[in-house]
């Protein structure tokens, strides 16, 4: 393989690559939320992908334009069709996420067809190759961590009556105010066995949770990173030190979103206790019976 066929073959595999990178990061977000993402610095995801829609359309007319002889078809679709003019002309007109993401999968397969079928000319294809490089890869990379930014600092909703004929957010409050009321918490217990034993069942093996700014993806890290936050406690549990003097939720609602949130309430009796109670927040997302994120914080005290 010449140096230049290397170069095509991995330029077509970074556009395609990027293609499905968009495709996942948008997978299941509504237009309307979409439009309330204004975490993005253009203001919302819409804004954002009608700007990558557009780019990949300038790109292409770029390309072709300094390239002589330039194919017919071209802009056939993988059907051998054409695009209207409105799509040409105005790519970023539709505010549709689907209608954005169908226009950016045909620019960004013409693209990839304009790199197989680039001419011969060396110096040519090198323009072409740092010019589509520079665009849609490195400038389209930067502009997929802002979406992904966005979506992974955000507890995404889905539908608010569906998620509440699957959520068993009540079963999974009640499971841990059991567990507060039993003896596993002063037992000689290995507390991610014990979390694995009691919440598996619970929460997707996927799960994203933050634990106040620390992330954790995956259930395993999960509960992880939970024993090791509570491991204090457990101690002074365990030597008799402290004692639970009561543990209780206060509050649960279920937002606009679907997502559902309890505020907690515990206090602690002992020597080591101070007896003020110690509040805290869940939120959680849930998806097909299973926790999918959930982000657990301290509930200010105003808010108690």
């Amino acid at each position: 393989m010449t140096q230049k066929e290397f170069q095509k073959s991995n330029l077509a595999l970074e556009l395609n690559a990027g293609k499905k990178r968009l495709e996942n990061a948008l997978h299941g977000l509504s237009d309307e939320q979409c439009e309330a993402a204004g975490a993005t610095r253009s203001g919302s995801i819409v804004d954002l992908l009608s700007e990558i829609v557009t780019k990949e359309f300038v790109t292409l007319m770029e390309v072709s334009d300094r390239l002589p002889n330039l194919p017919m078809n071209l802009f056939s679709n993988a059907n051998g069709r054409t695009p209207t003019a409105s799509v040409m002309e105005k790519p970023a007109a539709s505010t549709s996420v689907d209608s954005l993401l169908a226009e950016f999968g045909f620019l960004r397969s013409a693209i990839v067809r304009r790199v197989d079928d680039g001419g011969s000319d060396a110096a040519e294809f090198n323009a072409k190759y740092a010019y589509i490089t520079d665009v849609c890869v490195t400038k389209f990379n930067e502009q997929m961590d802002e979406i992904e930014r966005w979506r992974t600092s955000e507890i995404v909703g889905f539908s608010a009556a569906r998620l509440r004929a699957e959520a068993r957010e009540a079963e999974l409050n009640q499971a841990i105010v059991d567990l507060s009321r039993e003896d596993f918490l002063t037992g000689m217990f290995d507390l991610k066995a014990l979390f694995s034993a009691l919440f598996d069942r619970f929460y997707s093996e996927d799960i994203v949770q933050w634990l106040g700014a620390v992330e954790s993806n995956g259930r395993a890290a999960v509960f992880q990173r939970m024993a090791a936050a509570l491991e204090p406690l457990h101690t002074l549990l365990e030597i008799g030190l402290a004692s639970i003097a009561s543990f209780r939720a206060t509050a649960s609602a279920q937002d606009a979103e679907g997502n559902f949130t309890t505020d907690w309430e515990a206090v602690f009796g002992g020597a080591y206790s101070t007896g003020v109670a110690v509040c805290w927040r869940t939120v959680r997302a849930w998806k097909s019976r299973m926790v999918i994120a959930e982000r657990i914080e301290d509930l200010p005290s105003s808010m108690r």
